[in-house]
């Protein structure tokens, strides 16, 4: 089956009347916030929208969006590469529906003057949210080992009893 590109933008109160389905490939060079996150550029995320009604008559839009990242690892600064699986699920705020009736399942979102929502920016969203938030290999594949990271070195001869704040303490402490 061939893959094909998801729209950038659809009506979601429509496409759940309808039942429709989206199976598909977002452009990658389309997500260009995503990718300035990146060592290098990543392939077009594979990425699937089911639209439906809920048996409460909320309009609702749910999916997955899966993709294979080069970040850098943040212990020892060399590539790393990384799966993401971003899932979603959206309710339209429209007249009819209210985002105080959503259950918390659904996250609400805004219909633009058109009763459409930018889909490609929603999945750039949602696959933004779900990159690590510190990237690094597993210790025992990382060039640096994690047990042997030094910060600096405290100077043993400039410590000094002066220097402790809490010394006024003790010596009232002691009277």
């Amino acid at each position: 089956m061939q893959k094909v590109r998801i729209p950038v933008t659809v009506d979601p109160v429509k496409c759940a009347n309808k039942k429709v389905t989206y199976e598909g490939l977002v452009p990658a060079k389309t997500l260009t916030r995503f990718q300035e996150l990146l060592v290098e550029p990543c392939p077009d995320p594979d990425v699937k929208v089911e639209f439906g009604i809920d048996e409460q008559g909320i309009s609702y839009f749910a999916g997955d969006a899966k993709v294979q990242i080069q970040v850098l690892c943040e212990r020892c600064n060399t590539p790393l590469t990384v799966d993401i699986c971003a899932q979603f699920a959206y309710a339209p705020v429209t007249k009819r529906q209210v985002a105080d009736d959503f259950p918390e399942s659904y996250e609400a979102i805004k219909v633009n003057e058109f009763g459409e929502v930018n889909l490609h920016g929603l999945i750039e969203d949602e696959l933004i949210l779900a990159m690590p938030l510190v990237p690094k290999h597993d210790a025992k594949s990382c060039q640096v080992d994690r047990d042997a990271m030094t910060w600096g070195e405290i100077d043993e001869s400039e410590k000094d009893e002066s220097d402790n704040p809490f010394a006024v303490l003790q010596e009232l402490k002691r009277k």
